[in-house]
């Protein structure tokens, strides 16, 4: 990740970007951090694809999201993937249970009704909350065990 931030960090007329290496647990790090470069009176997404799989714990998970949400401007948005628990993939649980046992960090699987929770307060956009095979998918794909949404504050 950070060779591929060192590349974008050039910068432009149009616009900056950064790069952060950070814990998600420390809001209030990277929200200073981020204000740097970001107008926070302004719109912003805020992408947590593939991210909070890596705090155990549901309720700090979703303090987390939320404390980030609040700190943006309504217009806002939420992009958050998240590896689900499923019951037609019992292979995709097997593996995460391997995974947990052999590697690090560990990964947190959610029911999609749970990935959904993190976009409580917010407008959800249609597809909604769906497995990311299926967001805006010209076609029919086959599900996979990685749920995503988006949703505007």
């Amino acid at each position: 990740m950070l060779v591929h931030a060192q590349a974008l960090l050039v910068g432009t007329p149009e616009g900056r970007t950064d790069y952060l290496d950070a814990d998600l647990r420390d809001v209030d790090g990277i929200l200073a951090a981020a204000a740097k470069t970001l107008d926070f009176s302004q719109p912003v997404a805020l992408m947590l694809l593939g991210v909070v799989i890596f705090i155990e714990d549901d309720e700090e998970s979703y303090a987390i999201v939320r404390r980030l949400m609040d700190a943006l401007a309504p217009g806002s948005h939420l992009v958050l993937s998240h590896t689900v628990t499923h019951p037609d993939m019992p292979d995709v649980d097997e593996a995460v249970e391997f995974w947990n046992e052999h590697g690090t960090p560990k990964l947190t699987q959610r029911t999609p009704a749970a990935v959904a929770r993190y976009f409580e307060g917010l407008e959800l956009l249609e597809p909604g909350v769906v497995s990311c095979s299926a967001w805006r998918a010209g076609t029919p794909a086959p599900d996979v065990a990685m749920y995503a949404g988006v949703g505007r504050k």
